[in-house]
């Protein structure tokens, strides 16, 4: 199943890793670069060096780690710390309009920084909505694809491709 909101985008940005041998869209910094700029994380004219480029796998693997967790109902104290590290480079800050109202923004001016911000609040919207959790990644041999939960059990281990077929 199809996250939506915010989840919509960690679901893609998980799922950039497939279960076949070379079904990775981010496998080079230039391929990286373009599917962030299809999905506009990242403008038109900017790149990723070698060390954001790491940061970003890494980023990447963070979440798909937590989601592992999600599907098995635990807990992962070193997921949630690799992908709270990875997070950090958002550099989050509060910002208050005048009308008061309050949202969460990126203080850096960086491409890169901004781009894990985006990913950081949507991952905050979801867990404030309670749509978290329910984002999970398939537990089927060879998948690993991530998918929503959206039945009401919550209970569900596998993708769409693999329910009912093991």
């Amino acid at each position: 199943m199809s996250a939506t909101g915010p989840l919509q985008l960690i679901q893609a940005f998980a799922n950039t890793l497939g279960a076949s041998p070379g079904a990775d869209q981010l496998g080079a910094p230039e391929e990286a670069a373009a599917w962030l700029r299809g999905a506009g994380l990242l403008p038109a004219e900017a790149g990723l060096s070698n060390s954001e480029y790491a940061a970003l796998l890494r980023l990447r693997e963070s979440i798909r780690d937590v989601l592992a967790a999600h599907t098995g109902g635990r807990e992962d104290a070193d997921a949630a710390a690799r992908l709270t590290r990875a997070l950090a480079d958002g550099r989050l800050v509060l910002t208050v309009d005048p009308a008061s109202a309050v949202q969460l923004a990126s203080a850096a001016r960086a491409s890169y920084p901004n781009l894990v911000a985006v990913v950081a609040i949507a991952i905050a919207g979801a867990a404030a909505s309670g749509a978290w959790p329910r984002l999970k990644s398939c537990s089927a041999p060879q998948c690993g694809q991530a998918f929503h939960d959206g039945f009401g059990s919550g209970a569900a281990r596998h993708c769409s491709a693999h329910t009912g077929s093991l």
